[in-house]
């Protein structure tokens, strides 16, 4: 690889075997470094694809941050997107780095400075994304490690925000109200089915996952239709408890969110509350 754009001492930007802008990191590697030149393979400890996105000024943002950021937030940065990556279902979108990285920073800067923000969400957030949740846990040990600094739970939940963010490819608005509209779900659900429900279950996290992507619809306003009605009729009928439940569901959203839920959305969040139901008196 040759350097394209030298950032700083430890940041260099390259292109890869299959043509992409790349960001290659190593302690040294890019002193004393010009354009065109070949960069020393056995300085290099992290390599990856240079995140971009359709808004330019949040592109400029990220190469300052690449530039001015110490190496060891960069590799923790990366090391955390690995390991969603890893451990989390779906894709995640590539501007997670950029947030996450930009976040990080700050966060440790006011840290520094003996600023703690309290995170108002952390029991919806421990509760609702639970595996997102750990990863945020584990990086709390990796910026230990890089930084010395020992975050508290606050801040893993901040970390678990922008992961959900990047799954949902939304803005952290957008995703505080998806978090808030899948509270008030359970909430509802717990409520008329009369149970507890475990939130380290198999079906209360895809129950949750289900929630999140109908939130995400209800909030962009897109919806999923279905022309046979016959699996609805069927649903209906053989979960009766569940599919009043979800009835009640329905009338909430539509009175909060001006949204009249499909066929499809009743059935499938019907299919998924019978699921918690039949799990809680298991």
């Amino acid at each position: 690889m040759q350097v394209e754009k030298l950032l700083n001492n430890n940041v260099i930007i390259s292109i890869d075997e299959h043509g992409n802008e790349v960001v290659v990191m190593g302690k040294g590697i890019g002193f004393q470094m010009k354009q065109g030149m070949s960069i020393d393979q056995q300085l290099i400890e992290k390599v990856f694809t240079l995140a971009k996105t359709d808004d330019k000024a949040v592109d400029t943002r990220y190469l300052e941050l690449l530039e001015k950021i110490p190496l060891e937030l960069l590799s923790v940065t990366e090391s955390i997107v690995s390991l969603a990556e890893r451990d989390l279902p779906g894709q995640l979108h590539p501007s997670v780095r950029i947030s996450l990285a930009d976040h990080l920073f700050f966060a440790l800067e006011r840290m520094m400075q003996g600023q703690q923000v309290k995170n108002a969400m952390l029991w919806e957030i421990r509760q609702l994304y639970p595996q997102e949740y750990r990863v945020g846990l584990e990086a709390l040990r990796l910026l230990k490690e890089a930084s010395g600094i020992q975050f508290g739970e606050d801040e893993a939940g901040f970390i678990t925000l922008h992961l959900v963010n990047a799954q949902l490819n939304e803005d952290m608005n957008n995703t505080i109200s998806v978090t808030n509209l899948i509270r008030d779900i359970v909430q509802m659900i717990q409520y008329q089915m009369e149970i507890s429900l475990d939130d380290k279950s198999p079906d209360f996290q895809r129950l949750v996952t289900h929630l999140k992507f109908f939130a995400h619809r209800l909030i962009h306003k897109t919806t999923i239709e279905s022309d046979d009605d016959s699996l609805f009729i069927s649903i209906k009928e053989k979960y009766p408890k569940s599919f009043d439940c979800t009835v009640k569901i329905g009338q909430y959203v539509e009175k909060k969110y001006q949204h009249v839920m499909t066929s499809e959305e009743m059935m499938f969040l019907t299919v998924h509350i019978e699921r918690v139901r039949r799990a809680a008196h298991s």
